[in-house]
């Protein structure tokens, strides 16, 4: 519904300012598209933020598990339990925590159960963790640090996450404001100098000015926020 509701506001933002016109709800399947995409785009984002910090928690719990004698399989099975008990019904590891607890139960290999979470996670640090501590597992390998310099890895990633979001946050306020300021000064015209762009409405070829125009403003605000999405 968010997806909708931001998608109609557009489109009748979009309508009154460069069509002035009912024609312009036309846009209303681009646009739904487009600001659909972007809202799937985020919340995975966010989950995948949030995914790494889970992750990151559990490693912790299974290390200490390790460090305390227990087997491999017995530690990840352990380790539910604690983020159970920190997370709540909030975790949005549960789901993949729970399926990795039932195929635990039934013998499986932990390999391919977590080679499967790894897929299913989008992750790039899970993955990386998986691979490693699979081939670890195969050929006999120090358990304890490699859950270490995951931990250790994700740890720095975050840090540095943050930091980055820090540091461009005054730039992110700048490039919000001028991305309203051109529909600022189009609104600005249109409610006080209505005659000086009329011109530009209710006609062929203003219709295709104003297209043009929301075209390259389309493009500079999609390029704006690529811009400000820093990543490590």
């Amino acid at each position: 519904m968010t997806a909708v509701g931001a998608a109609v506001g557009i489109s009748g933002l979009i309508s009154g300012l460069f069509y002035n016109s009912f024609w312009g709800m036309c846009t209303f399947p681009a646009v739904w598209y487009v600001s659909n995409k972007y809202a799937c785009r985020r919340k995975e984002d966010k989950r995948r933020k949030r995914l790494n910090l889970e992750f990151k928690d559990y490693m912790y719990a299974v290390s200490s598990l390790l460090s305390a004698g227990y087997s491999i399989e017995r530690a990840f099975l352990a380790g539910l339990k604690d983020m159970e008990r920190l997370y709540k019904e909030e975790s949005v590891l549960k789901k993949e925590l729970d399926a990795m607890e039932k195929r635990l139960s039934l013998q499986e290999p932990i390999e391919h159960i977590l080679e499967d979470f790894a897929a299913e996670s989008k992750s790039e640090d899970i993955e990386t963790f998986v691979e490693v501590f699979c081939y670890a597992k195969r050929g006999g390998g120090d358990f304890l640090h490699i859950i270490a310099v995951s931990v250790g890895r994700l740890c720095d990633k975050m840090e540095v996450q943050e930091e980055i979001d820090t540091a461009i946050a005054e730039k992110k306020l700048e490039q919000k404001i001028m991305c309203v300021a051109p529909l600022g000064i189009l609104l600005f015209f249109k409610a006080t100098s209505p005659e000086f762009i009329s011109v530009l409405y209710g006609n062929l070829l203003g219709g295709a000015i104003m297209t043009i125009a929301l075209f390259l403003y389309a493009a500079a605000f999609f390029l704006g926020m690529k811009i400000m999405e820093v990543e490590v």
